[in-house]
């Protein structure tokens, strides 16, 4: 789903979109509006992704739940926001697809451990 930034409305207005790679999912969704010079998106991203364990090197898959606030304005922005991310777009159009792809190689590119411990290893932290 693309945006065009010139042409927002004020209303708010959900959207979902689903990602399906192989046996890797996610489903982005939330709401979308225009403030000031601002698309503003309220959303959450939840999946599951392939990763890499940056212990072992073996593949597994990973929850991805990550709740997005961001503010999208065309060209440049000098300000700062405590609350959401500023993302500047190059053109005039936010292309939700693309963003939630971007979204999920940055996720692959986070540290990732495989969470599978031995019993020894559990009494061990538990003690």
């Amino acid at each position: 789903m693309k945006v065009d930034l010139r042409k927002l409305s004020k209303d708010s207005r959900d959207f979902a979109i689903e990602y399906k790679k192989g046996e890797n999912f996610a489903h982005f969704s939330g709401c979308f509006f225009s403030e000031s010079s601002f698309l503003v998106v309220d959303g959450k991203i939840n999946g599951k992704i392939e990763v890499v364990c940056d212990v072992s090197g073996e593949k597994f898959f990973d929850e991805l739940n990550e709740e997005v606030k961001i503010k999208v304005v065309e060209g440049s922005y000098k300000g700062f926001d405590e609350v959401y991310d500023i993302i500047e777009a190059d053109s005039n159009i936010f292309d939700f697809e693309s963003f939630l792809e971007g979204e999920i190689e940055s996720f692959k590119n986070d540290y990732h451990k495989k969470q599978e411990l031995s019993t020894e290893e559990f009494i061990v932290e538990n003690i």
